[in-house]
This record gives structure tokens, sequence and C-alpha cells, in this order.
């Protein structure tokens, strides 16, 4: 289900994904060992920047196997954080982690925006 609203275009989270593989087609993938574990630490490490926002609610997305992305964020992620989370995506439908560790990562992610949101 796509919706426009105004200018924007508004993606399910299915449909965000399949964009995103789509933007990633012809980048290079550089492995991550464990994708889980790293899109927490570079949220933690930066909690407030546009990327760390974006990997949180693309988190939550897969946990919870829904939400709303607009098309034009894929865009905000660069060629690193891309890759990652093509990673965890595949990670994801691969079943490598626990629904408790996925959750336990979501809450990580969401307890470091809360302290930069201050």
């Amino acid at each position: 289900m796509e919706l426009a609203i105004g200018t924007t275009e508004l993606l399910s989270a299915v449909q965000f994904q399949d964009e995103l593989r789509r933007a990633a087609r012809f980048r290079p993938r550089l492995p991550f060992g464990d994708s889980l574990a790293a899109a927490v630490r570079r949220i933690e490490q930066n909690p407030a920047f546009t990327q760390s926002r974006l990997l949180t609610r693309i988190l939550a997305a897969l946990i919870n196997e829904e939400g709303n992305f607009r098309r034009a964020e894929i865009a905000a992620l660069d060629a690193d954080t891309l890759a990652m989370v093509i990673t965890l995506m595949d990670a994801h439908a691969a079943g490598t982690s626990t629904r408790e560790e996925w959750a336990c990562a979501l809450d990580a992610a969401k307890a470091a925006q809360l302290g930069a949101d201050g």
C-alpha cells in the first residue's frame, strides 16, 4: 500500500525494505558480523543523528513487521549504513537472533535516543 501525501510518498515497512534492497543492489556490501550489535553500537554512539533515528525505526519495523517510511529516507543512509541495514534485514529473515535479542536491541536503541533528547 503506497500512500502519496502531497509530494511525500509513504511506503509500508515491506515496501521500504524492497526499496532499500533496490538501492543497495549495485553497491558493495561490507561484512558486519553481528549486524544487530553493530547497529545498536552505531545508534548509541550518535543517537541524535538522522541515520541513528532511522536505524531505530527500521529495527522497530523488522521486529513489529509494520511501520511507514518515506521513499526519500533511503537517501539519508550512507553506503555503510545501507549495507548494515541490508545485513540486518537478512539476519532477521534468517532468524539468526532470537526475538528477545531483537527486542533488547530495540530497547537499547530507544534508550540511547531518549538520552540524546534530554
